[in-house]
């Protein structure tokens, strides 16, 4: 017979940092090892950061409270500071389920309806689709019904902060339609537009009152200024051979949106999962209907066929990703970004939930998966179809053995890039109405190039001067080239994108 716990809420939080700890786990600190369906995973976990590239990781773990919690591995390789219970960490993706609460316990006021259309409240919504446009409802961007998906508005949105609702709309009414379930940032960054609308204040403040402070998610917060000026923070990290280097790449103010906006630490990631396992009561105060909490976590669109081998993933609530593990019912959210890796599980038959968060990207997700398999079987009395542990550091192994060297060259500077004239004529603000501005800097004799808040990775076209290449742009390699005047002024550079065309900056 298989060993099953007693049906109260579990949760674990983080992503490679694991350690458990009673509600009070503060006052009554009770270490994971110490933990009889538990034992030994934590030093197992901690054993493969190094290979799975993870500095820092962050874990707990409830059962009728916080039995868990803890934190691996530093935090910032300035400081040498070490990962806590408490450490904040950016987690992407699953900030929809935050949102998501907003919209339904706006919904339950009567403030709007999930099956009101979307246009009721964003008028300016146009979509190519004229029909979609009328019908499109708040329900079916919180299941994600209709697969709208736009690589402009999530480059805006998410990596160069140069979004505006002129922008925004005009990318809008170009967007690709699937028709049919499939999971887009757009579904979530349209909900933020209508919590706006229909409070009056920005996404992430109505969030603060309505759900952050009923739920005592004091530190949890939309704001990256407020994420990275916390003392107790995990730095964006990526590996440099031995060591850490901190990302260029780090989120702003400008860059947390309604679809991926969010930190949060381990103990107050327990308490979000708390939340929903109870049905939207925490610490005896009703803070979400009963009713709306359990509608989250059913099944209201469905894949057109379930996904992944040991997590099948049947579909979508509002928000939380619905299917089952090793037959046990399950909801789930991930999150990722560079220098950020996270997980949020349930499993509500069980009251088991589970959070792993990582100040790492790329294959540091995988620590993640093994963290929250290892867990769940070990909780539920179950045995995987694979072994995943075997598996991921194996595939782990492998990547890091075909893995090219990392270059030494500045990631601001562009490598190799031949120049027609002095670099100072090159230097100042190109713009697009679309697209943003385009900032080419003096970087030490050669050009370094940022688009908003993005830093551009460039290297020079060996066979033609003021010709470079933009590594990755809107997902590929992309070629671009300096446009010069009869007088040699510089008059623009453009970019030659494979999918979108010349994309042209003007000073």
């Amino acid at each position: 017979m298989l060993r099953r716990l007693k049906c109260r809420p579990l949760l674990v939080v983080g992503f490679l940092c694991c350690s458990f700890a009673s509600i009070a786990w503060a006052r009554d600190p009770r270490p994971l090892s110490d933990h009889e369906a538990l034992a030994g995973l934590p030093d197992r976990w901690a054993e493969i950061m190094d290979l799975f590239d993870v500095p820092g990781m962050a874990v707990a773990v409830v059962d009728g409270g916080v039995i868990y919690a803890n934190g691996f591995g530093i935090r910032d390789p300035k400081s040498n500071h070490p990962v806590t219970p408490e450490t904040l960490f950016y987690i992407a993706s699953i900030t929809k389920t935050y949102t998501a609460t907003v919209i339904c316990e706006l919904a339950d006021e009567g403030r709007l309806g999930l099956d009101d259309p979307v246009r009721k409240y964003l008028p300016r919504l146009k979509l190519s689709d004229p029909e979609l446009t009328a019908k499109l409802t708040i329900g079916d961007l919180l299941c994600h019904r209709q697969g709208i998906s736009s690589d402009p508005i999530v480059l805006l949105d998410a990596f160069t902060g140069e979004i505006s609702e002129d922008r925004y709309y005009h990318w809008l009414e170009l967007a690709e339609i699937n028709g049919s379930v499939e999971y887009q940032n757009v579904h979530f960054t349209l909900l933020g537009r209508v919590i706006e609308a229909v409070t009056g204040k920005p996404w992430r403040d109505e969030m603060v009152d309505r759900v952050l402070t009923p739920a005592q998610l004091r530190r949890t917060t939309g704001y990256a200024s407020r994420l990275y000026g916390d003392a107790n923070h995990a730095v964006p990290l990526e590996r440099i051979e031995s060591g850490w280097r901190p990302l260029v790449l780090r989120k702003t103010d400008k860059t947390m949106h309604a679809a991926g906006g969010m930190g949060t630490s381990a103990v107050e990631g327990a308490r979000w999962l708390q939340l929903h396992l109870g049905d939207g009561t925490l610490d005896g105060e009703r803070v979400l209907s009963a009713e709306t909490a359990r509608a989250m976590r059913t099944l209201h669109a469905k894949n057109e066929k379930p996904s992944g081998t040991i997590r099948k993933l049947e579909g979508f609530g509002h928000a939380w990703m619905v299917g089952s593990v090793n037959g046990h019912a399950l909801c789930q959210h991930g999150g990722g970004y560079d220098g950020a890796s996270a997980y949020m599980a349930m499993l509500p038959d069980d009251g088991v939930g589970i959070v792993v968060l990582i100040n790492a990207g790329g294959i540091a997700s995988r620590l993640g998966d093994i963290v929250a398999v290892d867990v769940i079987e070990h909780l539920t009395g179950t045995k995987s179809a694979f072994d995943v542990y075997e598996r991921f550091t194996q595939q782990a192994r492998e990547i890091k053995e075909k893995r090219a060297a990392a270059t030494a060259s500045s990631p601001h500077a562009a490598s190799g890039l031949q120049l027609r004239q002095a670099v100072s004529r090159y230097v100042g603000t190109y713009s697009n109405p679309w697209w943003g501005t385009v900032a080419v800097q003096d970087a030490r004799g050669t050009l370094a190039f940022r688009l908003g808040d993005l830093v551009l990775a460039v290297r020079g076209d060996e066979t033609e001067p003021d010709h470079f290449v933009v590594e990755e742009w809107l997902e590929a390699p992309t070629p671009a080239f300096f446009v010069v005047a009869n007088d040699n002024d510089i008059e623009g550079v453009t970019f030659r994108h494979p999918k979108f065309g010349d994309v042209a900056f003007r000073r």
